[in-house]
């Protein structure tokens, strides 16, 4: 058979709602699998004490950009915060094109509905999944337009995280990545 083999998923997104362990999951894989073989960004939690007021971007290697914050004079807002999206996009889509360069999986976490205010960073993940690149990201649960034209790429496993499968559902996600590794 010539071409593309039918079906074959390359891009593993975590879904679940907020605070299910999603980010956690995604820094366990990276750990588990290797700085080498990983490259990209997960979005952290700013907090508080006890409140969460903004988010950060962290690239695998170690460096952050706060993305968005409670106090943040942005215009831009997404529920109670206000987003950086200039901050994003220069630290984002850099850390991709520097992953995509010299990495055999591209950590994406989060495409969610801040990061899909940047129109560079939409371009970058349709490019990255449809290139049928190794992906290991998040995305929401909600549907969104920008994200929804993700969600549906036959490249895309979805996999629903909930407080039944946390626990058990890394060791089968990790395995599925190491098979599609083979199969590059």
């Amino acid at each position: 058979m010539d071409g593309e083999p039918l079906n074959v998923k390359t891009a593993f997104l975590l879904t679940g709602e907020p605070r299910m362990g999603k980010t956690t999951m995604i820094k366990e894989l990276v750990h588990h699998l290797g700085p080498d073989l990983c490259g990209g960004f997960y979005t952290e939690e700013i907090t508080n004490s006890s409140d969460r007021i903004g988010f950060k971007c962290v690239s695998v290697s170690g460096e952050s950009v706060e993305i968005a914050h409670v106090d943040s004079p942005s215009s831009t807002r997404i529920g109670r915060y206000g987003m950086d999206v200039e901050a994003f996009e220069d630290f984002a889509v850099n850390i991709l094109e520097d992953a995509l360069s010299s990495k055999k999986i591209i950590v994406i976490d989060e495409m969610g509905f801040m990061q899909m205010l940047s129109a560079s960073f939409q371009k970058i993940v349709q490019e990255i999944i449809s290139d049928h690149r190794i992906v290991l990201g998040t995305i929401p649960v909600e549907s969104h337009p920008e994200i929804d034209k993700i969600k549906y790429q036959k490249e895309v496993s979805i996999i629903s995280l909930n407080e039944f499968n946390r626990d058990t559902i890394s060791k089968t996600l990790l395995r599925d990545i190491l098979q599609a590794l083979e199969g590059e």
